[in-house]
């Protein structure tokens, strides 16, 4: 299988205060984040849904990703 990275979830701070959480990867927020919801069930691990601006060139010209 491919190396893959962990995603982190960071908490930012604007001026000392919490302003929200974020996901980030190798320690640095993953750019143009829209949002991110954490949402917890009874009995289930938390899931973060994040949604993030795309691109006319992202969506037109994705990369290929081989998982042979």
């Amino acid at each position: 299988m491919k190396q893959t990275k962990q995603f982190q979830l960071a908490k930012l701070y604007r001026g000392g205060q919490f302003f929200g959480f974020a996901v980030a990867v190798d320690g640095e927020i993953i750019g143009r984040q829209v949002s991110s919801n954490i949402e917890t069930l009874p009995g289930a691990m938390p899931v973060i849904n994040a949604q993030f601006m795309l691109t006319e060139s992202e969506v037109e010209n994705p990369i290929t990703i081989s998982l042979d």
